[in-house]
């Protein structure tokens, strides 16, 4: 009985702990990226000049990042009923920054981002195993 107890509590730690890292992470991409958000975009836009993208793509897709990057990280912090939406969107955001990091053949950064997909895979199969009073 005392073993299980504390099994289940250093589950909902694991989770705590995964749960605020990405979010801490999520969020601060986003933070950091609104102020200087044409700068940013910018950026972007010439970094994928060689690519098949066309600009108005890559700026779009730019301008919105940060703000999904921004939501993302609040939904994984605020947790509860909306760290599975959190999980998700981040899976999908990461998807997404693996193709345009592969078109780029910036290998070291899709290894960086597929750490990224592998946490918010463990995230969601705790959020799954969790009971709701479980916590965390």
């Amino acid at each position: 009985m005392i073993q299980r107890r504390f099994n289940r509590t250093s589950g909902q730690l694991a989770l705590l702990i995964l749960r605020l890292g990405l979010g801490v992470d999520l969020a601060m991409h986003g933070l950091v990226r609104i102020p200087k958000l044409t700068k940013f975009a910018d950026k972007l836009v010439g970094d994928f000049a060689t690519t098949l993208l066309p600009a108005v793509l890559v700026r779009g897709y730019a301008l919105a990042l940060p703000f999904v990057e921004l939501a993302i990280g609040v939904l994984l912090l605020v947790g509860g009923r909306f760290l599975v939406w959190g999980g998700l969107l981040g899976g999908l955001t990461m998807t997404s920054l693996i193709f345009g990091s592969a078109l780029r053949e910036e290998w070291s950064a899709v290894s960086i981002q597929l750490i990224h997909v592998l946490a918010f895979y463990l995230l969601l199969r705790e959020a799954e195993n969790r009971k709701p009073s479980q916590g965390f």
